[in-house]
């Protein structure tokens, strides 16, 4: 069940005023309410098997608001009382979202298409009902903004999205915001990459702030929408992970950096440390690591490296010597260059997956 800003906000006004402390869990355990906890449990399988049965846990009352697509309600203490408050807290989320469900309007509805929460003939409903092509291909551009509230950089994404177009912006919930972007079929998302550059540029200059973009692949079926917007969250999940200076990533460019997300933690450990360890701590400080990596972006041009870094050919040529006689890689050859990368990529697999 998913869950917007205005059905939290009546849920936590009335949250609010309880004497206990009550928290709202999504499907994965992931605090929704209150927004500021960061915090994630792990749920019981008893209480997934059976959501609407009150479980007593650790010293917790956990309940879920309805069989299908719960979410769930955490309270403190486990007495009768606790019990009873907890199932009442439980109906009540329940019938309020089933409620604006109710009432739902287009964006709301291709929000919970998204989120894949309709399907079926429902979907075929929907379409019908506020005239949405089943066949028109389309890109999802999720949109995520860590430090600003979701109203501001909605505002700066709709300057870019025409009234009379066909593309659909939604507000996604936790600092994120889903674009439904209709383009042509043989342009392969070049004009959806274009269009995130022109967002996340006038984020940062009027508000100050980085905003990220993740882009699906090209989809022509609306019941693929829900594919796209997982490709999309899934390009920013790794691409903030393996290029923290970037603000656009595409999934379909995200390949190899998919990949190794998917290597074991102590297996990425094992091969990176094979080329980042003590011995070698010396030579890969900062500025070599800058230099190496500047080298990589410019493909392997020595003239164009040297002119970006400021530095003389020959200071780049032997810094490159230097890392051939420590490690045997030359990076000016296409493999060593590969091998190189790879190790250096795994390397960010450990803490920057946990975050």
């Amino acid at each position: 069940m998913y869950m917007d800003h205005r059905i939290l906000s009546k849920i936590s006004k009335v949250l609010g005023r309880m004497d206990m402390s009550v928290m709202l869990l999504d499907g994965n355990g992931l605090v929704i309410l209150p927004e500021d906890d960061p915090r994630v449990f792990a749920l019981p399988e008893a209480l997934v098997a059976n959501p609407t049965r009150p479980l007593v846990y650790g010293g917790v009352t956990l309940i879920g608001t309805d069989e299908q697509q719960p979410v769930y309600v955490l309270l403190q203490g486990d007495s009768q009382e606790v019990k009873n408050c907890a199932i009442l807290i439980a109906q009540l989320i329940s019938t309020v979202a089933q409620i604006d469900m109710g009432q739902a309007d287009a964006s709301q509805s291709m929000r919970l298409v998204l989120r894949g929460e309709i399907d079926g003939n429902e979907l075929t409903n929907v379409a019908r009902e506020y005239g949405v092509p089943l066949q028109m291909t389309r890109i999802v551009v999720l949109f995520h903004f860590p430090e600003l509230d979701e109203e501001k950089s909605i505002s700066v994404v709709k300057q870019f999205v025409a009234e009379d177009s066909s593309d659909m912006l939604m507000d996604m919930g936790r600092h994120t915001a889903a674009l439904i972007y209709h383009v042509d079929e043989h342009s392969e998302g070049l004009a959806a990459e274009k269009f995130a550059e022109k967002v996340t540029a006038a984020c940062l200059e009027q508000t100050g702030q980085m905003m990220y973009a993740g882009i699906s692949e090209p989809n022509s079926k609306l019941t693929q929408l829900s594919e796209s917007y997982e490709e999309a969250r899934a390009a920013i999940n790794v691409g903030r992970m393996y290029h923290p200076k970037q603000q656009i990533f595409v999934y379909r460019k995200m390949l190899i950096e998919r990949f190794l997300a998917k290597v074991p933690e102590d297996t990425s450990q094992e091969f990176h440390q094979m080329m980042f360890n003590r011995k070698t701590a010396r030579l890969f400080n900062d500025e070599m690591i800058h230099t190496i990596e500047k080298f990589f972006e410019n493909s392997l041009n020595l003239s164009e490296t040297s002119r970006q870094l400021y530095i003389h050919r020959n200071t780049l040529v032997y810094r490159l010597d230097k890392v051939q006689r420590a490690t045997g890689l030359d990076l000016r050859a296409f493999d060593d260059a590969v091998t190189f990368k790879l190790m250096m990529l795994l390397g960010k697999n450990s803490g920057n997956r946990r975050r």
